[in-house]
């Protein structure tokens, strides 16, 4: 079996600002919290609300401390990331489910984790985040089913033919050992020929179709804790730019070579490109202009914690259609437009799901992708298994069309919503 290449890291950065947090020791603090949240098989939504901040600052500034895993690129010889997207049957209807910002452990991410599975995809996806800082026993628990604390662990919904994660910045919090050394051993294609996920990205493709899953968590981070306050983290050199990794660039044009061998492209990241809700992070696409100048691209990404569906948009040298499905198993925020990209906006979730002591949380969901042919049908769900919205994307000649099958009367409609689309005609 080939084992990946790693990329050579700088002297470990200490973290300065650390006094804040003296005194906090881990004496079962984190225990007594997940416990006190749900009397259940698994800790409660509400440890992952803003107010019981304390469990990740200390996991943040512990693993502050420590070098950074190395980041990991295919090998020369061997399994080079680029595999046949096919269907398990040998049929034409390839089904994938994807879910982001998923890896919490809670009764959600178990449900979202079964209507998955429920839906006999050929392939997974997790767009990245495992809470708090995706480490070892994070993984462990959170990921791959291992029972802790007295509840009981969540696996992540295997494919027939393949399973994925993308990295996320919550991975690299504890410097993306839990994700490099742990979890990624346990996915990937078992008939490929090193069987398991070897790299934070890859790509499945057939003649019409092209899944390219890239990382953005790597250099996600910024300096600890203050890369993710706002204001601070405007500063020059605090916070992060995702950029992508020279090596994953060079897996781009030399093994994958969109632009000599072109096809229609979904692309997964864990971070946005743009958004009507939070900051950006436009260095990536910056980066890919390279290789999809002037396409359509279908976009889709987690990091916010949310459902949300754009119409197609150009912030640079190609265009996409941007799909928000981070709405895995973290408490989703539910939040009205504020930023200047919401005219692009056409479909948001602002449903309440539950409260907790004034804090009202929306629904967590993944999406069904099934590509046939020239065509791709994705069909956004709640935890509930509730169909929210059914898109279809046609190729033809190279270019992308798209139209709403079905949008449900309680999705929010973006200024940029289709008029025939109202909440009466989508029945």
């Amino acid at each position: 079996m080939a084992t990946p290449e790693t990329t050579p890291q700088p002297p470990v950065r200490m973290f300065r600002h650390h006094s804040m947090l003296i005194g906090l020791k881990r004496s079962g603090f984190h225990s007594h919290l997940r416990k006190s949240a749900a009397r259940g098989k698994f800790p409660g939504w509400q440890i992952f609300l803003p107010q019981n901040l304390l469990p990740w600052l200390w996991n943040c500034t512990k693993y502050s401390f420590r070098r950074k895993h190395p980041f990991l690129a295919y090998p020369a010889h061997g399994d080079q990331g680029l595999y046949p997207l096919v269907s398990a049957d040998g049929g034409p209807t390839i089904r994938l489910s994807i879910a982001g910002d998923w890896g919490t452990g809670t009764e959600e991410a178990y449900k979202v984790a079964t209507l998955m599975n429920d839906s006999g995809p050929d392939y997974t996806v997790h767009l990245g985040d495992i809470y708090y800082v995706g480490d070892q026993s994070e993984v462990s628990q959170n990921c791959l089913g291992k029972a802790t604390d007295g509840y009981e662990g969540v696996k992540w919904p295997k494919g027939k033919v393949g399973s994925f994660s993308m990295n996320g910045n919550h991975e690299m919090y504890a410097n993306g050992d839990g994700y490099f050394d742990d979890l990624l051993p346990t996915l990937g294609i078992p008939g490929s020929r090193d069987r398991t996920q070897l790299t934070s990205f890859f790509c499945l493709e057939n003649d019409v179709w092209r899944i390219i899953g890239l990382d953005t968590g790597y250099n996600s981070i910024g300096l600890p804790i203050l890369g993710e306050i706002p204001f601070i983290n405007q500063i020059p050199g605090i916070r992060a730019t995702c950029k992508l990794e020279a090596s994953m660039m060079n897996w781009l044009r030399t093994v994958v070579k969109p632009q000599e061998r072109p096809r229609t492209t979904i692309l997964l990241t864990h971070h946005q490109y743009f958004s009507a809700f939070e900051d950006v992070f436009p260095k990536p696409a910056k980066q890919l202009s390279e290789f999809f100048s002037g396409q359509e691209l279908i976009w889709i990404w987690g990091h916010e914690h949310r459902f949300a569906i754009y119409e197609k948009y150009t912030p640079g040298a190609f265009s996409a259609y941007g799909r928000l499905v981070g709405n895995g198993a973290l408490p989703v925020e539910i939040m009205t437009p504020k930023k200047p990209d919401e005219k692009a906006l056409q479909y948001y979730d602002i449903r309440p799901y539950n409260a907790y002591k004034g804090v009202t949380v929306g629904y967590n969901g993944f999406v069904n992708l099934e590509i046939n042919g020239n065509s791709a049908r994705l069909d956004y769900r709640d935890v509930n298994n509730k169909k929210l919205v059914v898109e279809q994307f046609t190729v033809d000649g190279g270019k992308l069309s798209q139209r709403f099958e079905f949008v449900d009367e309680s999705m929010t409609r973006g200024s940029a919503a289709p008029p025939e689309l109202t909440a009466a005609a989508a029945h």
